[in-house]
């Protein structure tokens, strides 16, 4: 008696868990995509003339923190089987494209940080 509850049991469990699978690969790569997309948006757009030294500087390690983040989700990502070189090879660009745009703007105002 007490088996063929088991067994039963375990059928419904498994039953369960067949009937609410759904595709997570596909939703996490695209919550992966937006993620990054908003981030790198959100540097890129930074009006770098109008922040003092210390705001610019706390920008990029803001940014920095994140990206780390990212990464070391992407590798459990990838772990998964969900390829995510995009992702972090989008993050580093964005990151040179804006350190090249911020670094002559701290020259300007003669800031004593590096990025």
């Amino acid at each position: 008696m007490k088996k063929t509850a088991l067994i039963l049991l375990g059928g419904v469990l498994l039953a369960g868990c067949q009937a609410t699978n759904t595709d997570t690969t596909e939703s996490t790569s695209t919550s992966t995509s937006s993620t990054v997309a908003s981030l790198t948006n959100n540097l890129l757009e930074t009006n770098f003339p109008s922040l003092t030294c210390a705001e610019i500087k706390q920008t990029f390690v803001d940014y920095e923190a994140k990206m780390t983040s990212v990464e070391n989700g992407s590798s459990l990502l990838t772990t998964a089987g969900i390829s995510t070189a995009t992702a972090t090879e989008k993050m580093q660009t964005s990151y040179d494209t804006a350190k090249e745009i911020a670094t002559p703007v701290m020259t300007a105002k003669g800031c004593t940080e590096t990025l």
